[in-house]
C-alpha cells in the first residue's frame, strides 16, 4: 500500500470505528442471534490473520462478528530493527471498512504505545521505535503522515465488546487493587490523547495482568457479566484459564487459538472454555 492508501484506510476504519451501529459509548453490544470469533493478541501475525479470515468468512455470514484487538508491533524485517505490522493494522482497517457492523478491533496496550511514543519492549526489542523506523522505510517523508492517520485510528478504538449472553471480551482488565478507583465512565466518554497518555482508569483496564477470583467477582458485579475472554498476558499453548471465569487468548504463534461461541446462548464456564480452538486446525 502506498502512503496515501494506508493514510487513507486509516482515516476511513476510524470512521467506521465511531460509526459502528453496535457501538454504545466505548462499548460494542452484540446481541443474538449470530456468533463471534474471539481472538488473543495477534503483533503482526500475517499468516494467522489470513486463518482468522478464512474461518471467519464474514461475507457469507452476516451475522457473525470478528473480535480483533493488539495487531501492532511484531513481523520484525529482516534487518533486525524494523517493525512492519502497521502492514497488519492497516490491513484489519481495510477488513472494518469492508465489514463495518461485523469486525470490531479493541484497544490494547501496544497501541497505547504507540500512541503516546512511551516504549514498550517485545522479546527485547524496542518496539516503538522500530515500527517507527519501518514506518520511514517505508514513507519516507510521508511517514509522519502515515503516524498521524495510524494514531487516529488508534485513538477511535472502543474498549470492551459485551454479548447478551453476558460475555465481557477486551484487551485486560484492572486488578483487584485498582477496582476501588477505576472510573466507569471510561466506557460512556469520548477518549480524549489525554485518556491514553494519563487516564489510569484506562491504564489499568488495557495494562493489568493480576487478577483472582475476587476480582472476577467483583468485575461481573460491576458489569453485569459471567465470563471474561482477554488476551495480553502471554499463553503458549494459545489458551489458558487461571480462573474460572476468565479465559485468556494468544493469537500471534504456531500454538495459537480463538474461540468461537453463539450469541444468545447460556455457556457454563468450561462449556465456553471448550470452545476454543487452535489456529494449526485451519488449512
Amino acid at each position: 500500500m502506498t502512503a496515501k492508501d494506508t493514510i487513507s484506510a486509516f482515516e476511513r476504519a476510524a470512521l467506521a470505528n465511531r460509526e459502528d451501529r453496535c457501538r454504545s459509548g466505548n462499548l460494542i453490544r452484540l446481541e443474538g442471534p449470530g456468533e463471534v470469533i474471539m481472538t488473543g493478541d495477534l503483533h503482526g501475525n500475517d499468516r494467522n490473520f489470513e486463518k482468522l479470515l478464512r474461518v471467519a468468512r464474514l461475507a457469507d455470514n452476516p451475522q457473525r462478528h470478528l473480535i480483533l484487538h493488539e495487531l501492532i508491533h511484531g513481523n520484525i524485517a529482516d534487518s533486525g530493527d524494523q517493525c512492519h505490522s502497521y502492514r497488519l493494522v492497516a490491513r484489519a482497517a481495510e477488513l472494518k471498512i469492508q465489514y463495518p457492523h461485523q469486525v470490531h478491533y479493541l484497544l490494547g496496550n501496544h497501541a497505547i504505545a504507540q500512541f503516546t511514543n512511551d516504549e514498550v519492549l517485545k522479546g527485547g526489542m524496542a518496539m516503538v521505535r522500530a515500527l517507527n523506523a519501518g514506518l520511514l522505510a517505508a514513507f519516507g517523508s510521508r511517514s509522519r503522515l502515515v503516524m498521524s492517520a495510524l494514531n487516529q485510528f488508534i485513538l477511535s478504538l472502543p474498549l470492551a465488546v459485551r454479548s447478551d449472553n453476558r460475555i465481557w471480551m477486551s484487551h485486560s482488565l484492572p486488578s483487584m487493587r485498582k477496582l476501588a478507583g477505576f472510573q466507569k465512565d471510561i466506557f460512556d466518554k469520548e477518549l480524549t490523547e489525554q485518556d491514553l497518555h494519563s487516564n489510569p482508569s484506562l491504564r489499568a483496564l488495557i495494562w493489568d495482568r493480576v487478577h483472582n477470583p475476587e476480582c472476577l467477582e467483583k468485575l461481573g458485579e460491576m458489569w453485569d457479566v459471567d465470563m471474561f475472554i482477554v488476551g495480553h498476558q502471554p499463553q503458549g499453548q494459545g489458551c489458558g484459564r487461571p480462573c474460572s471465569r476468565m479465559i485468556i487468548l494468544a493469537s500471534d504463534h504456531i500454538h495459537g487459538c480463538f474461540l468461537p461461541f453463539e450469541l444468545g446462548k447460556h455457556y457454563e464456564p468450561d462449556e465456553l472454555f471448550a470452545q476454543a480452538k487452535p489456529l494449526a486446525s485451519i488449512k
